[in-house]
């Protein structure tokens, strides 16, 4: 489905905008009533011009562009728009970017691209077709989508066209050499560059080896479902309905065990790891944070009225949080260890929670999507009509959002179709 076009006419570049109303061989030009106009930037060495137009404001190298053709050529100068693009805080380029890259037309992507998100217009949605159940756990990057499924099967999507690309399950021709598979419902997942981890209700974790998605080893850790997973470059957390959270050696070879810990008094329903820490929440409500190297709990942060479901650490593991079933999200301060803010919106169970940036993303069992900012501390995003049952799970990055529910269709929202993809795709996560 596409949603009404949102008018993408700010920074066009279209003959509706006044053409230059002066001659660049001449200083002074006569406009109504004879007053003269002089261009004084012509009198300046042509680095100081650029610069003068570099520390304008965006808005008015706009205007500036519609003076004459002289302030129109300094205007659309890419110097001028690599350093408009450079101010934005929040604003990256991957490091492949072309170094003579148009400067004037990635400002304008990235800008038109900000607008869809701050209004949640111009979004494409689609739906992943194959899985046969409820889908469970996702994560994607710009080229691929993984999810795992009730099904029993893991499945990698390409994330452009939302074709299936691989299905790894017990029958799988993938599996042929190797047949280390789940014989129940995948509930988590993750991967980076050279490993992925899977989770399952049959009390497994199996971990694959990227990117010929190999399974190497599965472990037995568990006396209960795998309900969530979480890694890094030191340590592989795992957590369960039996209430431990166990914590191996990723930098060791074999993944040695180096820590079992009692983490609930019933289901440790999420885990994640950042730096050292390890954050998990369960159904008593309280959230815990470990360290990693010991195993030894470092603060619990009480607040929730009831159990939780979801918790996650801001990249900098200064910020957690936490969701579950008071319908609420708590963020909390861990070096003060204590709750900042709460927000509420949700009207049922928030079920799965994602940070990106300054920007977190929710799920939760009354079907909605919801986005928050951490700096403002208030909704931005309220996303309500893609899912008509349990959203399970959900990830988003600058351009898409991808989430998962009780239904065996993903749902992907695009907020870059139509724009120009030679600049979104050097648009950094």
């Amino acid at each position: 489905m596409v949603l009404p076009t949102y008018a993408d006419t700010v920074l066009s570049l279209t003959s509706e905008e006044s053409e230059a109303t002066c001659d660049e061989d001449v200083d002074v030009n006569v406009i109504d009533k004879g007053s003269p106009r002089i261009d004084f930037t012509k009198r300046l060495p042509a680095e100081l011009r650029t610069l003068v137009f570099c520390w304008l404001d965006f808005r008015s190298i706009l205007i500036c562009r519609r003076v004459c053709q002289g302030w129109k050529d300094a205007a659309e100068m890419s110097t001028v728009w690599r350093h408009q693009f450079r101010l934005r805080r929040r604003w990256a380029v991957k490091p492949d970017t072309p170094s003579d890259i148009d400067w004037r037309m990635m400002f304008k992507t990235r800008y038109l691209l900000d607008r869809r998100w701050d209004h949640g217009e111009c979004v494409y949605a689609y739906n992943l077709d194959g899985h046969e159940e409820s889908v469970y756990c996702v994560q994607f990057d710009d080229e691929k989508i993984i999810t795992g499924s009730r099904d029993r099967s893991i499945r990698v999507w390409d994330t452009t066209t939302g074709k299936q690309i691989l299905a790894l399950n017990a029958t799988s021709s993938a599996l042929e050499d190797n047949p280390i598979a789940h014989s129940g419902s995948v509930l988590c997942l993750q991967y980076d560059d050279k490993l992925m981890l899977t989770g399952s209700s049959d009390e497994t974790v199996i971990i694959w080896e990227l990117p010929a998605y190999r399974a190497v080893r599965q472990l037995h850790d568990h006396k209960g479902g795998i309900l969530d997973l979480s890694f890094n470059d030191r340590y592989i957390a795992t957590c369960s309905k039996d209430g431990m959270l166990i914590i191996r050696d990723r930098r060791e070879e074999g993944f040695p065990l180096r820590h079992i810990v009692v983490a609930c008094n019933g289901s440790v329903n999420s885990v994640h790891i950042r730096r050292s820490f390890i954050a998990t929440a369960g159904v008593d409500g309280i959230v815990k944070v470990w360290n990693a190297d010991s195993g030894k709990l470092l603060m619990s942060l009480h607040g929730h009225s009831r159990g939780l479901a979801c918790v996650t650490l801001s990249t900098d593991a200064r910020t957690i949080i936490s969701g579950g079933n008071d319908n609420t999200i708590r963020v909390w301060d861990t070096k003060k260890q204590n709750c900042l803010f709460e927000f509420a919106g949700h009207e049922s169970l928030v079920r799965t929670l994602h940070v990106f940036g300054r920007k977190v993303l929710s799920g939760s069992y009354d079907q909605t999507l919801k986005v928050w900012d951490l700096d403002y501390r208030k909704k931005v995003l309220d996303l309500q009509k893609y899912h008509g049952n349990w959203i399970f799970s959900a990830k988003m990055d600058s351009k898409r959002i991808v989430s998962t529910s009780f239904g065996a269709k993903p749902v992907v929202l695009d907020f870059t179709r139509e724009l120009d993809q030679d600049y979104v795709r050097y648009i950094s996560m």
